[in-house]
């Protein structure tokens, strides 16, 4: 009984990293347990979980595989508006030769979607269970094979996560994300440079 309270205690370790920007640093802790990898620059942390358990996986040399999503967690400097809130940003009502490289709203659906179309690639956007602004970048071709998502994930984080284009059901997908992400982020703080 002892070993095992000892291995879950181990298990609920946080691991502390500092992602940063060029004005600001965020301090965060993950648990050890999502295996999360800091990039080379310091400026982001990736993590890979397995679909559809939610189990974190160690770092793999990830190719569009269907069984997992791979999620970047990335700092957001002060007053900066995350992909897909830039997206909406951006966006123009209907299509205009005048204005080349601005998405141009297509339709809303009546489940709240809205699709946005640049060049041969839709996003469709959302809004997450938490009120966070979600676009999910829709393959274009059948060579690209996953879809890519963005969210603000609280104040200061950004998140981008890639999986397997046989996986339709985009809201399900953010709130499988969101709730891992609940589960494995232990504490966000921004500190100044």
């Amino acid at each position: 009984m002892a070993a095992a309270l000892a291995c879950a205690a181990a298990m609920a370790r946080p691991a502390s990293h500092l992602l940063e920007t060029p004005s600001h640093a965020v301090r965060l802790e993950v648990s050890e347990e999502l295996r999360a990898v800091p990039g080379p620059e310091g400026d982001m942390l990736t993590a890979h979980l397995e679909l559809p358990s939610g189990t974190p996986l160690a770092s793999t040399d990830w190719i569009a595989d269907a069984s997992q999503v791979r999620v970047v967690i990335r700092p957001l400097a002060p007053g900066t508006r995350s992909r897909a809130e830039g997206l909406l940003d951006r966006a123009l009502p209907t299509r205009s030769e005048q204005e080349p490289g601005r998405p141009w709203f297509v339709r809303r659906t009546l489940e709240g979607i809205g699709v946005y179309r640049l060049a041969t690639q839709d996003a469709w956007t959302f809004e997450g269970s938490d009120g966070a602004v979600v676009a999910v970048h829709m393959p274009g071709t059948p060579i690209h094979r996953t879809h890519l998502a963005s969210r603000r994930y609280g104040e200061h984080l950004e998140v981008v996560y890639h999986y397997g284009r046989e996986h339709t059901d985009i809201r399900a997908m953010d709130a499988f994300v969101l709730t891992h992400l609940r589960a494995h982020v232990l504490s966000v703080a921004r500190t100044r440079r």
